[in-house]
């Protein structure tokens, strides 16, 4: 798909307890979009998790009120976005949950910590280095628990363009919704490439740290409280690799049919080698 520029000035809000948004001076359609269709169900068009689906997926809930998403890249350490860290100082993680009201689920672990790593450049205004982690006061273990690795350094070039990605979270799934879902939901969304996230941002957002996946019109794409949350391929082996953070969409709203807006992860694999002690595979 190939979008015609939009020379629209934007300004960028990040909201730290759900999901990141970004508004444009004037309110277009998306260039050559297709129009949302609202008879579809709405993540935003997802459908219900299984147990042990999402196994590195996990809640975060951020000093007893906001909401995030996030990965497990470790039995101890959390992935997530950065403004779901920014200028806060308590979290509780739920891992190997899919309902969330249920404090009684079968295998859930819940894990507090007050340990977190904020991107050194993180900013909030333009939302551009939205990564972080959270180092946890003990590592998580079960049957519906296990990390997700990250990009390999031979994929640190790789765009991913035009692959199918799965993103998963507890977002809202409308734009009329009044609260996050109880339910775990993923969806399946398709990379866009940088240019034509590019052309419908523009630059003072859209850099190469960041990655974009098409809205399909408004039928699929993330929401408020997915936030932090893990995109996701599926390689030639059959393993999942995260590839992108849930980072921000359009303030016109999750239905608007704008891209949703991912932190690309290769861009990090230095910093996380470094922050989050992990190994990035050859």
């Amino acid at each position: 798909m190939r979008f015609i520029l939009a020379t629209c000035l934007l300004f960028a809000v990040a909201q730290a307890t759900d999901w990141a948004d970004v508004r444009p001076a004037r309110q277009p359609h998306p260039p050559m979009l297709r129009k949302p269709n609202f008879s579809k169900h709405r993540i935003i068009g997802g459908e219900n998790a299984v147990e042990g689906q999402f196994k590195y997926q996990v809640a975060v809930l951020i000093e007893g009120a906001g909401f995030c998403g996030g990965s497990l890249i470790a039995d101890d350490i959390v992935l997530t976005a950065g403004h779901c860290i920014n200028n806060f100082a308590f979290w509780e993680v739920h891992a190997g949950a899919l309902n969330f009201d249920n404090l009684e689920e079968p295998g859930r672990v819940v894990v507090s910590t007050n340990i977190s790593t904020l991107h050194e450049n993180y900013n909030g205004i333009i939302i551009n280095n939205d990564i972080g982690i959270l180092k946890l006061s003990e590592p998580v273990s079960g049957p519906n628990i296990a990390p997700i690795r990250l990009p390999s350094w031979s994929q640190a070039n790789t765009t991913f363009d035009y692959q199918t990605a799965r993103v998963s979270g507890w977002g809202k799934s409308s734009d009329n919704s009044t609260s996050i879902n109880v339910d775990l939901k993923f969806v399946d969304l398709k990379v866009i490439s940088q240019d034509d996230c590019l052309a419908i941002y523009g630059p003072l957002v859209i850099n190469e740290n960041k990655l974009c996946c098409d809205a399909d019109g408004g039928a699929s794409s993330t929401c408020n409280g997915d936030s932090g949350g893990p995109l996701v391929i599926t390689e030639e082996d059959g393993e999942p690799t995260e590839i992108g953070i849930v980072s921000f969409g359009v303030s016109l709203g999750c239905e608007s049919g704008w891209p949703a807006a991912f932190t690309r992860i290769t861009y990090y694999l230095d910093w996380l080698a470094q922050n989050a002690g992990v190994t990035i595979r050859p």
